[in-house]
């Protein structure tokens, strides 16, 4: 009996025991919950019984560097979807889809684009309501609270394809970007051109819009607003004007036009023809019209000034000058005979004129681009004097415009060519080289600047294109009178040469034509050759440089020089002298 009790006892004990230290671990788990993470519970429970949406920033004006506006954001009203809030999705969108006039496995799409997300992120399915779907759509508000209309600010382009290519375009953030950058679903995007390099100052800050809620998930009232921070303005070195007049220039036809300030680098006009609408590109569901644009055999989102890379012909022997100056294999006064051909390596090398061009010194070869001249000048100097001088020019590699999508263009050497082809130099590659053919590439932009560089007696800025950036300056070790030397025959080229088409009154322009022949793209058709010409003006304090590409426009005094002639009289005698 006394051991029956004893057990008893112990049983008690055990269970008072057990029973005490569930009490305590439930006590410290309450200290844990109620004091130590307080606040961690507190924001959990502030967010079951809050909705977030985001009230976006108006994106930053773009304008021209006389304040005329390039792209800015206007009013306009969208709808999201909550999928969270959704009891019947199907049923919800099938009763958009009237409202609408949009199918509804459409609008099912634009939703599944964004199925990763989380389901209390709005996601927008329809853009640029007008009043009536508004007012419909206000009306099945209760019935669906899936739905939230919303004002939202839309990026517009009042000039359209004018300038498309430089200031560029927004679109959708895809998922990498929405992750990437912290956006929200639906966010719009720089993708192309200034809208793209500058996205980040040009998006602004987001604000928020904080809803309390009830049981039922179903917003009740607004309690707290975060006002938005608009993104930042900017300011181009762009001229409306300018630019407005070179597209005018290559209407109907294929190719570019860059006009730079040489002492600063500013872009005063960047043209790539065939153009695109960036209003079009920039609407989150204009499916079809942006896909007719993407795959036009014309590549209008190309932008041929900084992505295209072509054979410059026979400005590349503006470039052998200075190299044959430099390395003193030539001086301006020497002159050589050109009987028409040149003999190298069991086969003669002919110049463009049959009969010759006879005795010829430095400038007056620049003048007649006498192709002899310059493939003797090859010749003494071999490959490797040549790009070690040339290199020294934004041959080659990246101006470092502020543009995406850049492009380096080819100087080639032995090296390049054993690199990306497999194969060694040959002697004969070095004679077409002197004259700008065979594997060198380069962009408009690079020639824009090359000439720049030429026009400043050794140096050139980096481009750039917006207004008042600080001028970066690459430096050249060669000596200025080398440039006066090639200028002189610059100078000959529009005065009596194949750019006399260049010409302004009272203004003295330096240049040089090029005609870059083109593999043919169809056996029994021939392709006429891209027409080219590069300039300075004026000649000894230069304020504009300019380089003309027509594709296929023939010689460069029969189209490139005209086009140029025409630009540069407007430019020198509307905007310089007026101002």
């Amino acid at each position: 009996m006394r051991e029956s009790l004893e057990k008893l006892k112990s049983s008690r004990f055990k269970f008072i025991l057990a029973l005490a230290g569930i009490f305590l671990l439930i006590a410290v788990r309450c200290f844990q919950l109620q004091i130590l993470q307080r606040e961690k519970y507190l924001r959990l429970a502030e967010r079951n019984r809050t909705l977030v949406f985001p009230v976006k920033a108006p994106r930053g004006l773009i304008t021209d560097r006389e304040g005329r506006v390039l792209a800015e954001t206007r009013a306009s009203f969208s709808l999201s979807f909550v999928r969270g809030l959704s009891r019947d999705p199907d049923s919800a969108l099938s009763e958009v889809s009237g409202i609408l006039s949009i199918p509804v496995q459409e609008l099912r799409h634009r939703l599944d684009n964004y199925r990763d997300f989380p389901r209390l992120l709005p996601v927008v399915i329809a853009e640029n309501l007008n009043m009536a779907q508004i007012s419909r759509l206000e009306a099945i508000r209760d019935k669906f609270p899936e739905f939230l209309v919303e004002a939202e600010p839309m990026r517009f382009y009042p000039f359209g394809e004018l300038a498309a290519h430089v200031v560029g375009y927004v679109g959708e953030a895809n998922g990498r970007e929405v992750k990437a950058l912290g956006l929200k679903p639906g966010a719009l995007v720089g993708k192309k051109g200034v809208e793209r390099s500058y996205d980040a100052v040009l998006r602004g800050k987001d604000g928020a819009l904080y809803l309390l809620r009830d049981s039922m998930g179903n917003p009740i009232k607004i309690i707290k607003r975060t006002p938005p921070h608009p993104g930042r303005k900017l300011v181009l070195a762009l001229d409306l004007d300018i630019q407005k007049w070179a597209r005018e220039e290559l209407q109907g036809k294929s190719g570019a036009v860059v006009i730079l300030s040489p002492k600063t680098g500013e872009v005063l006009a960047m043209v790539s023809s065939p153009s695109f609408e960036p209003n079009l590109m920039s609407s989150r569901f204009a499916g079809r019209a942006k896909l007719k644009i993407m795959t036009d055999p014309g590549k209008p989102l190309f932008n041929r000034a900084i992505q295209g890379t072509y054979p410059i012909g026979s400005i590349f022997k503006l470039a052998m000058a200075v190299a044959a100056l430099k390395k003193g294999v030539v001086s301006p006064r020497e002159k050589i005979f050109c009987p028409g051909f040149f003999p190298f390596g069991g086969r003669n090398f002919r110049c463009w004129r049959a009969g010759g061009h006879g005795w010829e010194d430095l400038a007056h070869a620049i003048r007649d681009s006498c192709n002899v001249y310059f493939y003797k000048m090859g010749d003494r100097l071999g490959i490797e004097n040549i790009v070690d001088v040339v290199k020294d020019f934004p041959f080659g590699r990246k101006t470092g415009i502020d543009l995406p999508g850049e492009k380096e263009g080819i100087l080639p050497s032995p090296q390049w060519k054993r690199k990306h082809l497999g194969v060694g130099w040959y002697p004969g590659e070095t004679i077409s080289l002197s004259i700008g053919q065979g594997y060198f590439t380069a962009t408009p932009l690079q020639v824009a600047t090359f000439v720049a560089a030429i026009g400043n007696r050794g140096w050139y800025p980096v481009p750039h294109v917006i207004k008042g950036e600080k001028t970066e300056k690459v430096s050249m070790e060669i000596s200025p009178w080398i440039f006066e030397a090639v200028i002189k025959g610059m100078r000959l080229v529009v005065k009596e040469g194949t750019g006399r088409a260049a010409s302004v009154p009272g203004i003295s322009v330096c240049g040089k034509t090029g005609t870059a022949q083109v593999v043919k793209l169809e056996k029994s058709k021939k392709i006429k050759p891209h027409s080219l010409f590069a300039a300075i003006a004026p000649c000894d304090n230069p304020e504009i440089s300019i380089f003309v590409l027509v594709e296929h426009g023939g010689a460069g005094g029969e189209t490139a020089a005209p086009v140029a002639g025409r630009l540069l009289r407007r430019i020198l005698g509307e905007k310089i002298k007026g101002n």
